[in-house]
């Protein structure tokens, strides 16, 4: 059914923006705590580097990647949630236009959960660059001469690696994990529709990747199975894309999708053409 297709492709689009969206929000906040940064280190160059000063520093940056930790989280968790509906909306709206029951509700405690597990990722990311950030400023004191060589020294290595490491990190969280949720959100609400609409199946659909396809996930574009069967992508079962249980190298950068399937929608398609074409 031609107009089931075409939804599903909208809904698609419009993830996909959204996740570029919230990307770039992710991106922000590196951005601006990146800016903190500098300004502490810029007034630093201004004064002593006696032990004082130098745990007053420490304390300072540690706290500003706290709030910029827990603020990162917050956002994410919005984004999540707005994937969440998202992947929602992409059964009922398939199920609606092609004239299938839509009046289950679906539970959504497992939420919280897969959020906490998002966040943990994020999380880890902050306390990793926070922990480098330390190192850079020991070894900074260490082997300088002056307070302007240290802060200049450590300003080299926020911009070349640390921050340029993060922002990267960042985004590829945001990018998988909000993914992730969609694929998640899209198949509970495909299994509780399963109990009501008979022979519903789910199908693979290969949407790209940013730097090089993998020619499994390639192959199996158009691959459709029961909704509570997994895929077998390369030898690998999958119950969706970015599905926590696959390997890792299966998930990163995977932007692949997967989408409500009828047997019916294909013969309607099909009867469809089969009339145009006879009548023309």
């Amino acid at each position: 059914m031609k107009i089931v297709k075409t939804e599903m492709k909208r809904i698609l689009k419009e993830k996909k923006r959204s996740i570029a969206s919230g990307r770039e929000t992710i991106a922000a906040v590196m951005t601006e705590l990146h800016g903190q940064v500098v300004n502490a280190l810029g007034r630093a160059a201004l004064g002593s580097w006696d032990s004082y000063y130098l745990t007053e520093l420490v304390r300072a940056l540690e706290e500003q990647m706290s709030a910029y930790g827990a603020k990162a989280g917050t956002v994410l968790s919005g984004l999540l949630d707005d994937m969440w509906a998202a992947g929602t909306v992409m059964v009922d709206s398939a199920l609606t236009l092609g004239g299938m029951y839509t009046g289950f509700r679906i539970s959504t405690s497992s939420l919280e959960a897969l959020k906490d597990y998002s966040n943990g990722y994020l999380q880890k990311l902050f306390g990793d660059t926070w922990y480098s950030m330390k190192a850079e400023i020991n070894l900074g004191i260490l082997g300088a001469q002056t307070p302007q060589q240290v802060a200049q020294a450590i300003g080299m290595a926020m911009d070349e690696g640390i921050f340029k490491h993060a922002l990267l990190r960042a985004e590829t969280i945001t990018q998988t994990e909000m993914g992730r949720i969609f694929s998640t959100a899209t198949q509970a609400r495909m299994d509780e529709a399963s109990e009501y609409v008979p022979d519903l199946e789910k199908q693979w659909i290969h949407a790209g990747h940013p730097k090089e396809p993998r020619l499994t996930h390639v192959i199996a574009d158009g691959q459709h199975v029961p909704v509570k069967d997994p895929f077998l992508i390369g030898g690998v079962q999958m119950m969706y894309p970015r599905d926590p249980r696959a390997p890792i190298a299966e998930v990163i950068h995977c932007g692949c999708d997967h989408i409500p399937y009828h047997p019916r929608w294909e013969q309607t398609t099909k009867e469809a053409e089969h009339d145009r074409t006879k009548a023309a």
